[in-house]
């Protein structure tokens, strides 16, 4: 409960110090020493003392929460290990029955057009089933 106590009081202490720092935006910078042109910022916390400490247990409760999720995965990882490949050397299992991969035909290639010729389109063919 004391450390509780001294945390607050040492946490209350830092924002009145940073309260009291001028912020001076100087074109695309911020800086605690003002410069040519520099706008000064309004840097107080707006929030109450209660929604400070209501943030803080938040966050806190959050970094629980991470530690948990973190420490239950790496749980998970250590219980199921990677698998491990085989090797390189295996051979690959024989596919199906080479007889019907010579049933497929080879599609032969359109030959090219002739240089300088225009590229003509072509309607395609209809299937033979949809063909009267």
């Amino acid at each position: 409960m004391i450390k509780h106590a001294a945390a607050l009081l040492l946490a209350c202490a830092c924002c009145a110090a940073d309260a009291a720092t001028p912020i001076y935006r100087c074109g695309r910078e911020y800086t605690q020493t003002p410069c040519p042109d520099g706008k000064l910022l309004e840097s107080s916390d707006p929030r109450t003392a209660a929604q400070r400490a209501e943030a803080k247990r938040v966050a806190a409760k959050e970094r629980e929460l991470a530690a948990k999720m973190e420490r239950d995965r790496r749980a998970q990882a250590a219980a199921n290990p990677p698998s491990q490949a085989a090797g390189f050397t295996a051979k690959p299992a024989p596919s199906a029955p080479a007889a019907s991969a010579a049933k497929h035909k080879k599609k032969r290639a359109k030959p090219l057009p002739a240089e300088g010729t225009d590229f003509k389109a072509v309607e395609p063919a209809k299937p033979k089933s949809e063909r009267k």
